[in-house]
Parts: structure tokens; sequence; C-alpha cells
């Protein structure tokens, strides 16, 4: 039986921002450095969509790979696994597009939108 507390879903969102902020970091510090002056206005819808997307992606892939490192492997029959695949992949696919096409921003890029 899969018994899950509160404390451990706690403990699960607190790592999943954790490593969301850790990822989203760097964007912040380049966007910071390379921008200067923010008079323009700091781009937090930008990097809120780059911290809720890797953040959604670790919620949703932790249960598993807790099922895969438990003697569990039931619930990872492909009619429940397969969706949240396709999600990640699109989550994964969004996320890098959004990168990619920010990047010339986070560089310093004048008239960069």
């Amino acid at each position: 039986m899969n018994q899950h507390t509160l404390a451990d879903t706690t403990a699960s969102l607190k790592t999943a921002a954790i490593i969301s902020s850790v990822i989203v970091l760097p964007f912040v510090i380049m966007e910071s450095a390379n921008t200067g002056d923010l008079s323009d206005g700091f781009p937090v819808a930008l990097f809120g969509a780059m911290w809720v997307i890797p953040f959604a992606f670790i919620v949703i892939v932790m249960p598993i790979v807790r099922s895969l490192q438990s003697a569990n492997r039931a619930s990872l029959t492909p009619l429940r696994v397969l969706p949240r695949i396709i999600v990640l992949a699109l989550f994964a696919w969004f996320w890098v597009s959004l990168v990619l096409d920010q990047m010339p921003c986070f560089l310093g890029v004048p008239n960069c939108d």
C-alpha cells in the first residue's frame, strides 16, 4: 500500500521548488547582468513561466521515479504512464523553445524582442 503523508508531499514540493529555482537562476543572473538598467521592467512573467514549467515537470516525474525505485511496478502500466510522458515531453519542448527564443535577451542583445 502506498501511503504518502503531508510531510512527504511537502518535501517533494520543496525539492521541486529548489531544483526549479536552481535551473532558472542562471538566466535571471544573465538577464540582470546583461540588461544593466532594469528601469524598463524586469520580465517577471517570463521567469515565472520558466520556473513553473520545470516545477510541474518535476512534480509529475517524481511519482514515476519512485515507482521505478520501489518494488511496486503495478502502477507503471502504459495506460497510466503514457499520458504523463506525453505531458512531460510537451513541457520540455515548451521550456526549451522558450529559452531558445529568449536567449538573445538573456545575452544582452539590443532589441531582442
